[in-house]
């Protein structure tokens, strides 16, 4: 049975052996190293330039580029259009990060500052503002405008000390048909009287006056209810941060603080 099985054997080596040699291509038509398609080596273009790596080494830098050079002459539109996307790809970082440098050294808008305003102040209070403003700020950090506040002349009946005196008063002026007034509580000195008209000039009261006595009211006579005067508007054109919280702590005439500027 042995024997049988090593000449079995023997006979499929030999068989093996006469195809792979191609001794047996005139019986089979077949050898194993034959090109079937013979027709796809003729459509091979530049075959001669495939270059096969050994045992999956890297190719050297000389032998990629000498590989490389043959198809970017074939390509010469595709490279120069890489080349050209390369060249705006770094001109447009460059630009980038000269914006980003620009606004970088550019100072934030409220790093300039705001401008703060306070009052107006009559001029008796204003020695009082200069010193606050002074220790706090460089003198030609701040600066005053003059603000013209206009006078106010009242037609004025009274002030009648005997209350009864006073609502009979109120009782006639009432039985007048038309005829326009208001009480009078402040300032102290004129308080327990009748406006019959208040007035932004002199000659505007003296024609009101002039009305009202045409009207058989003979006691009414101009008083000024508010004098014509200069105020003072102090103004800081730009108070950074430091200032605006050193300003808010300032203590000012009449309870006033600093506030956005008003054109």
């Amino acid at each position: 049975m042995l024997r049988y099985l090593v000449l079995i054997l023997f006979a499929v080596n030999a068989a093996f052996l006469a195809w792979s040699q191609g001794w047996l291509k005139p019986l089979v038509g077949v050898q194993p190293d034959a090109q079937h398609e013979p027709a796809r080596l003729q459509q091979q273009l530049h075959a001669d330039r495939i270059a096969v790596l050994n045992g999956g080494q890297a190719a050297s830098p000389g032998t990629a580029a000498s590989e490389a050079t043959p198809a970017a002459d074939a390509m010469p539109g595709v490279t120069s259009a890489a080349s050209a996307a390369s060249d705006a790809s770094h001109a447009a970082s460059s630009a980038a990060s000269g914006a980003t440098a620009a606004s970088a050294m550019t100072p934030p808008a409220a790093a300039a500052g705001i401008c703060l305003q306070a009052g107006p102040f009559r001029s008796e209070d204003m020695a009082q503002v200069g010193a606050a403003l002074k220790a706090q700020l460089p003198a030609d950090a701040w600066s005053t405008q003059a603000v013209p506040i206009s006078g106010i002349w009242l037609v004025y009946m009274g002030p009648y000390a005997d209350d009864e005196l006073y609502a009979k008063k109120l009782s006639e002026l009432r039985r007048i048909k038309g005829l326009n007034f208001e009480e009078i509580s402040a300032p102290a000195a004129l308080a327990h009287g009748i406006s019959l008209g208040r007035h932004t000039s002199l000659a505007e009261a003296q024609s009101g006056l002039a009305t009202v006595k045409l009207r058989g009211i003979r006691t009414a006579r101009i008083v000024v209810l508010r004098p014509e005067a200069e105020l003072q508007l102090v103004r800081v054109p730009q108070a950074s941060q430091p200032t605006q919280v050193a300003l808010s702590a300032i203590k000012l005439p009449q309870g006033k603080a600093f506030s956005a500027c008003r054109p």
